[in-house]
This record gives structure tokens, sequence and C-alpha cells, in this order.
């Protein structure tokens, strides 16, 4: 299939599950399920492993007992760590807050955001970014003309992000006024789609030249929605990358979406596997 090289971080994510929402002030129960693999590297890396693509990984990782977990772990599900990097900084955990609603709350120690270098400049299909701050912006403008490029919108609007497609929440626009132009303020000329999930009202895709694509949610009780906008991103790519039209690309997304929230876990969940074997 296709080569990928993904601009994500990988983290050791700590798991508690909560009795009731979280409430400023309450006092709730919660039990420990130890770590797990996560990140946007894998959430988003593994279900395109079992899609058949080749998935490289680009990201800093500390030198300590935690990283050499997560670099173990990252491995052994098939990514290409070849480009990963390892740093003084700690890898530590991220605390997954998971309440009875199946949302989760993330705690995180501030961790530093410098991008890898050198990165490859040649030998994959397409770039994916989910890496804040805007040095990785001179990087991306150069693979433009070289590659297909896919962003996560970036937090608050805060940075440039130079891609031919942008994956974003549409509650991170709501306030943007005219949903495009913002996305392409951020993009710029290359901006070919803008692609926005919409929770239970399911996604939309704009394209450039103002044509709209639009699926519905499929049904489903959410256990877990640590990963979805991975997954989702995931389906995405894969579509991306087998050139299939954005309508039936998005289908996928939503789907490859549905079954990560089902599930109690950030990684893609067996039941994609399957739903990969079968799809064919």
């Amino acid at each position: 299939m296709s080569r990928l090289l993904l601009l994500a971080h990988l983290n050791c994510d700590h798991v508690l599950t909560l009795s009731d929402p979280l409430k400023a002030g309450s006092r709730l129960h919660y039990r420990d399920h130890g770590r797990r693999l996560g990140g946007g590297a894998a959430n988003t890396g593994l279900g395109l492993v079992w899609a058949g693509h080749e998935v490289m990984v680009a990201t800093r990782l500390g030198r300590d007992d935690v990283g050499d977990w997560l670099l173990a772990q990252a491995q052994a599900i098939g990514l290409d760590c070849h480009w990963v990097q390892r740093c003084d900084e700690p890898a530590g955990e991220v605390l997954l807050l998971v309440d009875s609603q199946g949302e989760r709350t993330i705690l995180r120690q501030p961790r530093d955001e410098q991008p890898m270098s050198p990165l490859p400049q040649r030998g994959f299909d397409c770039l994916y970014v989910n890496h804040p701050g805007m040095d990785v912006v001179p990087y991306m403008q150069s693979l433009l003309a070289e590659t297909l490029v896919v962003a996560q919108y970036p937090k608050g609007g805060a940075w440039q992000r130079p891609c031919h497609v942008m994956i974003a929440s549409h509650s991170d626009l709501a306030a943007s006024g005219n949903l495009w132009q913002h996305a392409r303020d951020l993009a710029g000329e290359s901006l070919l789609w803008l692609v926005l999930t919409e929770g239970r009202d399911g996604a939309l895709a704009i394209r450039r030249d103002g044509e709209t694509v639009r699926v519905a949610a499929e049904p489903v009780e959410v256990v877990d929605s640590t990963g979805a906008g991975d997954a989702f991103a995931a389906g995405l790519l894969d579509g991306l990358m087998r050139g299939i039209p954005m309508a039936q690309a998005l289908q996928e997304a939503v789907s490859w979406g549905a079954l990560a929230v089902a599930a109690d876990s950030s990684l893609p969940p067996d039941t994609l596997k399957k739903w990969l074997e079968q799809r064919g």
C-alpha cells in the first residue's frame, strides 16, 4: 500500500476510570487500569498498519524507563521508529481520567515540543502532522510540492499549518465565522479540503471549490472516547491513500471513529482489525 510519516507523540497513558462525571469539588471512586500505549502516533498508526500501510513515526522520546517501554511497544505493533529521537527529558506518564459516560480528561506534565531534527525529505507518500508549535511549519511547507500533507487543526488556531487537507473538530472552529476562510488562513493556498468532525452529527468535508460532503454518525454506545479523533484521522488517511472518493473516505473515517469509542482503549480495537480483514 502506501508509506506514511506521522509527526505525532507516543504517550504512556495511565488510565483511571471514574464512577461519575468529573465535576469541580466532587468526590469520586476510581479504578486504576495501569498504563497503556497511546498518543497520536500510536492511536493513528496502528489502524494504518492493520490496513496494510507502512507507517513511520517521527517524535522525541525520553531516555528513561518509560521511554524504553514506549519504544518497545511501538515497535511491537509494527511502527517504523527509525525517526524516533531520544532526548534527556523524561517521557513520563499521561493521566487519563475516563468518566462514567466515556468522556476523558487528560493530564500531562509540560514537555519540550521541539520537533525532531533532521527529518526525512523523501521516501513517503503522505506526511501527517499532529504536533504543536511553529517549528514544524518550514518542514511542512517544503513538502507541499512533493507529497500529500495532512494536518490536524492547531490548538486554538495558534499556528500556521501548510497542508492540503486539514482535520478539525467543528467545535474548534465554531467561533471563527467563515470556516473555510479560517482554515485557509492557517493552511495557505495549498488547502484542498477541510474535514470537520461533528460528534453526533457525523462529519463534513468542504472542498476548495465550495463542494460539501456530509456523512451521518453511526449509532454507538460510548465506552471510552480517548483516541477517537486519531482513529477518525487514520480512517481518512487510509481512504486518501487508496484514492477513493471523499464521500467514501469520510464514511470510513466515521466508521473507524465509531469502533474506537465503543471500545475500552485509546489504541484502535480488535473490532477495527476484523472490520479491515472483512473489507479486504
